[in-house]
C-alpha cells in the first residue's frame, strides 16, 4: 500500500528472491516489485536471474518487448556511449552470473554505441577515459573507477550482432548462450556508487520537494490548449496587461517550447520549466486521445 515500509522478504517468495539469497543479500520488495537489482535506472525488462545472458539492443527501444525474457536476466537498450554505457556496467557488474552481453539492434550512426563497446573490450581506456578506437561521439567513461571497467572487461564476452532486429533469431542466439550454463565470474557482483570515478566528487542527492507558486514573468505568461481536429497543440502568449501577442502552433511539445526560447518570450527558469512540462503533458493528452487542462493532472480514465 502507498506510504506502507518496505520489508525483507524470506527466501523462497520467488525466484529472484532465491537467488539473491544465495548471494547473501536481503532483497526489499515495495509496491510489488524488487528495487535492489540492477542499481542504476533505465529502459529494460528483467527476465530469468539465473540467466548468464544480458542483451543490448542499441537504439532499437522496440526490441525490449518483442525478445522473450525467458532464457535472458536483462533486456536493455543504451543510447548514449557515455552516461550510457557507465549505467549500464553499474548494472552489469554488480551481477556476477552475468558472462554474456548480445549486441544487436540498430546502430546510432552518431554515437556508436555497438561499436564502442566493442572497442572497450578490446582496448579499455586511454588516460583521459577516452575509448581507444571508438569513433563516435562522447566516446568516453569518465564516472566510472577503473577496477568497475576492468572488471566489465573481464567478465563479459561481447556477443556481436549488431544490426539483428528479428527477435526469432535472437531468442536463438540468447538460448544457445544459456545453454552454455557458465558459471559465475565472482561471489560477489562489484557495487558501484554514482560518483565513484577517482578524482570525482560524490553527487548531492536530494529529495525533490513541490514547488512555490510562480511569480509573475515581467515577459508575459502562456495558456496551452489541444485542436484535436487538427491534432495539434496551440501556445497564445500574452504581455502581463493580457494582450494577446503571439500564437504557436505544433505538434510536438519540444517544437513549441523551442519556438518560445528562441523568440525569447520568457525570462525566468522556473517559468521555462513550467512551461516545458505543461506542454509535454499536453502532447501526451493529444496522442492518447486525454482531455487536456492546464494545471491539471491527466486523468487515463477519460480515454
Amino acid at each position: 500500500m502507498p506510504g506502507q515500509k518496505s520489508q525483507p522478504v524470506e527466501p523462497g517468495f520467488s525466484p529472484l528472491l532465491e537467488w539473491q539469497a544465495k548471494a547473501g543479500k536481503t532483497w526489499r520488495r515495495t509496491f510489488g516489485r524488487v528495487i535492489d537489482w540492477p542499481p542504476s535506472p533505465g529502459r529494460f525488462v528483467i527476465g530469468n536471474p539465473d540467466s548468464a545472458v544480458a542483451v543490448c539492443t542499441l537504439s532499437s527501444t522496440a526490441l525490449i518487448d518483442q525478445l522473450s525474457p525467458n532464457r535472458v536476466a536483462i533486456i536493455g537498450r543504451v543510447y548514449t556511449p557515455n552516461l550510457g554505457v557507465e549505467k549500464m556496467i553499474r548494472n552489469v557488474v554488480s551481477n556476477p552470473r552475468l558472462r554474456y552481453l548480445v549486441l544487436c539492434g540498430k546502430e546510432s550512426p552518431v554515437f556508436k554505441v555497438g561499436e564502442a563497446l566493442l572497442m572497450l573490450a578490446a582496448n579499455g581506456l586511454d588516460e583521459q577515459g577516452q575509448i581507444i578506437g571508438a569513433s563516435g561521439a562522447m566516446a568516453e567513461l569518465s564516472n566510472l573507477p577503473i577496477e568497475a571497467v576492468e572488471t566489465f572487461r573481464q567478465q563479459i564476452q561481447l556477443i556481436n550482432h549488431i544490426g539483428e532486429i528479428n527477435p526469432a533469431s535472437l531468442n536463438r542466439i540468447v538460448a544457445e548462450l544459456a545453454d552454455r550454463q557458465t558459471p559465475p565470474f565472482a561471489q560477489v557482483g562489484l557495487q558501484v556508487s554514482e560518483g565513484s570515478a577517482t578524482n570525482e566528487i560524490a553527487p548531492i542527492e536530494i529529495q525533490a520537494h513541490r514547488r512555490n507558486w510562480l511569480e509573475l514573468d515581467p515577459l508575459g505568461y502562456f495558456i496551452i490548449h489541444l485542436n484535436p481536429p487538427r491534432n495539434e497543440i496551440v501556445l497564445e502568449r500574452y504581455t502581463t496587461d493580457k494582450k494577446l501577442t503571439h500564437i504557436i502552433r505544433g505538434r510536438a511539445a519540444d517544437l513549441i517550447y523551442h519556438t518560445v526560447v528562441h523568440e525569447k518570450l520568457l525570462s525566468q527558469p522556473e517559468h521555462a520549466a513550467y512551461l516545458g512540462a505543461e506542454l509535454a503533458k499536453a502532447e501526451t493528452a493529444l496522442y492518447n486521445g486525454l482531455t487536456y487542462e492546464q494545471d491539471r493532472k491527466l486523468h487515463l480514465k477519460d480515454k
